[in-house]
This record gives structure tokens, C-alpha cells and sequence, in this order.
């Protein structure tokens, strides 16, 4: 039996605003060819000798083109364990951020860097989830009032 597992080390940005209208909203991407690609959250590897928060503020900038985003929280950590056809742990850092306003209600960007996405043009736009919405392969997992509170209570951020 071979137990040589991989760790892989990633951020994700769960990155909300709060519309003139009172609603919390959560940013969410599709890749140019929405039908081999679910959803998606804005994030990527840690570099080597890189702080998670830098990874975090690198992955923002080079996804979405955003940069001064508040960091509200950590929310913990999605691990993910792929046996087949790779032997490697996926462990996923992810972050709440707050974005505001003026941030366009939807955009298209050509990721920059040098990951296997760098070129690509993801198109980004604003999503009120309900309890029932689901992001595929655990990228979702803190998608739930006990984590997110703000996102599924109206008027909960009014004061920002």
C-alpha cells in the first residue's frame, strides 16, 4: 500500500456586499464553457514561503481583478481527499471578505499569473443563495447560516 499523500495547500474568498437595497450578495464565477464547469468561489494555490492571507489577496487579484477587499474572517479550513486517480489531500483556507458596492453587479476577467487558468476569461456576477444552494466538490462547505450569518439574514448588514 502506498501512503505517499500529497497535501496540497489553497485559499478560497467567499466575497460578499451589501446592495443599496438591503440584500448581502455573494460573488460567484463561471468559467468560459459553463457546461463542463460548475460554479465557482475565487481562489487558488498557496506559492511556496507565501502567508495564506498573501495567497488569498493574490488569488482575489489575479481571478477577479479586485484589490481592497475587507477580510472579515477566517471560516476554516475544506479538506478534500482524492484517492483516485491521484493520492493527495486538498486543504482549502477559507476566508469571508466584503466587498462594496460600486464593485459591478457582473464582469468578465482574463486571469492573470501563472496557474493553468492564467488566459482564461471567467465571467463573475452577484448571487443571493438560498439554504438549498449547493457549489460542487466541497468548494461550498461554509454556504450555511452558522458560518455565514450575514448572507442569509436580510437587513443583517444594514449598518455597513
Amino acid at each position: 500500500m502506498n501512503l505517499d499523500i500529497k497535501i496540497r495547500v489553497g485559499v478560497a474568498a467567499y466575497i460578499i456586499r451589501h446592495t443599496n437595497q438591503g440584500e448581502t450578495q455573494l460573488l460567484l464565477f463561471r468559467h468560459p464553457d459553463p457546461d463542463e464547469t460548475p460554479l465557482q468561489l475565487p481562489g487558488g494555490g498557496v506559492d511556496p514561503g507565501e502567508s495564506l492571507e498573501d495567497a488569498l489577496h493574490r488569488e482575489i487579484w489575479e481571478e477577479t481583478g479586485l484589490t481592497n477587499l475587507m477580510l472579515i474572517r477566517k471560516l476554516g479550513v475544506s479538506e478534500t481527499c482524492w484517492i483516485q486517480p491521484r493520492q493527495l489531500i486538498s486543504q482549502r483556507h477559507c476566508y469571508l471578505l466584503r466587498g462594496d458596492r460600486e464593485i459591478p453587479d457582473s464582469w468578465q476577467h482574463i486571469v492573470q499569473g501563472k496557474g493553468v487558468d492564467a488566459g482564461m476569461v471567467f465571467a463573475y456576477f452577484w448571487h443571493r443563495p438560498n439554504l438549498d444552494f449547493f457549489i460542487p466538490s466541497g468548494h461550498g462547505h461554509f454556504l450555511q447560516p452558522r458560518y455565514i450569518p450575514e448572507l442569509y439574514q436580510p437587513g443583517s448588514m444594514s449598518r455597513c
